[in-house]
């Protein structure tokens, strides 16, 4: 039988096709279970054009927000809008610009994005200023992950090979007796050392990140570095089931005694991953931790004020419910959403739908229409809330959640919950050079009431979930991918 050359080229393409794919999946040695699926609404695949006139809108915020840092910070780790200047408090590693990756991408800001992606390649992720040391956690989250993000919309070599570069590192850290991580570390230094303590956070909020690495690079050693961190984290002792102290010990794999009980600050994330690592890679063991997390969360950390308003606060160490929310643990309703769909528990979707209610209750109850940092929940008459730190850093909870919210119930209150917001920023925090942080929401004279800070997860995330929450739901549908704690997306290997 003759075989034309053109048939024998077609033979080998698909040969070597295989065994590409054979490499990035199956060169960790292990079967990928079926994923959980996400069951989301039908929802009408049409733009309208109101929500097309609000998606080019926070667009154009998008290119506001870079043009001040590519003008006045370009190349360092964040802009400060107000001095028109920029900081290397990260390291020097360029985080805003690593962080904005994806989101220049998703937005189609071409231009912005292929000069970002061209700095990329001079970055040395193996140095930072002498004497400075980087944190573990963030270079994990705004770093590998933002390069990992990228590189899901954009298959760009370059990409992988930078984030390689990242996690051969940060992997550095986690040469500990337990195998969990330094929270800092000194990228110049070759001998290792840092604190004995790491937060929950810092310890169980890398396993997307790296595991992801393993997955798309084929070493298998970053996925069983990320695997022996949970199992640790599981392991320690601990005196409520389903809940974790927010502080362990990286040379005993012991929890503190003393902590408080929290899914805010220190902790937010590592619960976060619980479901997220379940529906990416679909391990039985994720799921029945994150159901146990769900039920004690949900008896010993919600309350709820007089005028029925749902928060979670934080457990003392004595057994007391401090009545306190932090903007960080806004991010929980979505999650309790997301994990409603997946695992068929509608009442997380009621309790998910009262705690995004009371998000942003803590929004429009301010003078500016934007959230404080904290909020106090009262136990005596009126709406029965009120700010305790009245900071607004530009953070992304709430609309993360109004995003989330929106995907899974197809309620459009949700998005106009969101565009109120983004008015109220608009309104107040943008400035001449980018967007600035608020001092007190309380406060609509912006004289001396703004800070000299635009954190990289504005970029990364705030802006991302706005965009998405007035795009079609056949963007980034969740069905298809999971979003770090960063917001950036990895694509769901079925």
């Amino acid at each position: 039988m003759r075989i034309s050359l053109r048939t024998v080229f077609f033979m080998l393409c698909g040969l070597l096709g295989g065994l590409y794919l054979l490499s990035v999946y199956g060169a960790l040695g292990r079967t990928l279970k079926q994923q959980p699926k996400v069951h989301l609404p039908q929802q009408p695949n049409e733009h309208s054009p109101e929500q097309q006139r609000r998606q080019k809108a926070v667009r154009v915020a998008m290119q506001h927000a870079w043009h001040g840092y590519r003008t006045h910070a370009f190349g360092h780790d964040e802009l400060q809008p107000l001095t028109q200047s920029g900081n290397i408090r990260w390291g020097n590693w360029s985080i805003s610009l690593l962080d904005a990756l994806d989101s220049l991408k998703l937005m189609e800001l071409h231009t912005e994005y292929a000069e970002a992606k061209a700095h990329v390649r001079n970055i040395d992720f193996t140095r930072s200023p002498h004497g400075f040391t980087i944190s573990v956690f963030e270079m994990t989250i705004r770093a590998l992950g933002g390069l990992l993000g990228a590189y899901e919309l954009d298959h760009d070599p370059l990409l992988l090979q930078k984030a390689e570069e990242v996690g051969r590192t940060l992997a550095r850290a986690f040469d500990t007796p337990t195998g969990l991580p330094y929270s800092q570390l000194d990228v110049n230094n070759p001998k290792l050392s840092g604190a004995g303590m790491a937060s929950l956070a810092e310890a169980g909020t890398m396993q997307l990140e790296f595991k992801q690495l393993a997955q798309i690079s084929g070493k298998r050693e970053f996925w069983d570095m990320a695997e022996r961190v949970s199992d640790v984290l599981e392991a320690g002792t601990r005196t409520h089931t389903g809940l974790y102290p927010m502080y362990i010990s990286v040379l005993t794999g012991q929890y503190a005694k003393w902590t408080e009980y929290t899914v805010g600050a220190m902790a937010d994330s590592f619960y976060e991953y619980m479901l997220k690592q379940y529906i990416m890679h679909g391990d039985d063991k994720y799921q029945t931790r994150y159901i146990a997390s769900v039920d004690a969360i949900t008896s010993k950390l919600v309350g709820r004020t007089k005028s029925n308003l749902a928060f979670v606060g934080r457990l003392a160490n004595n057994g007391r419910l401090v009545r306190e929310m932090e903007h960080l643990a806004c991010f929980y309703p979505g999650l309790l959403a997301l994990g409603a769909q997946v695992l068929d528990r509608p009442q997380d979707l009621l309790l998910a739908e009262e705690l995004t209610h009371t998000c942003f209750v803590a929004y429009n109850m301010t003078a500016t229409g934007l959230g404080p940092e904290h909020v106090y929940f009262i136990e005596d008459g009126g709406l029965g809330i009120s700010p305790s730190d009245s900071r607004y850093m530009l953070r992304p909870e709430t609309v993360e959640s109004l995003f989330v919210l929106y995907r899974i119930t197809g309620d459009q209150k949700y998005q106009e919950w969101g565009w109120q917001i983004f008015e109220s920023i608009e309104q107040y925090a943008r400035v001449e050079h980018g967007y600035a942080a608020l001092v007190n929401v309380l406060q609509t004279n912006m004289t001396s009431n703004l800070e000299d800070s635009m954190e990289s997860f504005f970029l990364a995330e705030t802006l991302k979930y706005l965009y998405l929450l007035f795009s079609p739901p056949t963007v980034l549908p969740l069905d298809e991918y999971v979003f770090t704690t960063e917001a950036h997306p990895f694509r769901i290997i079925k």
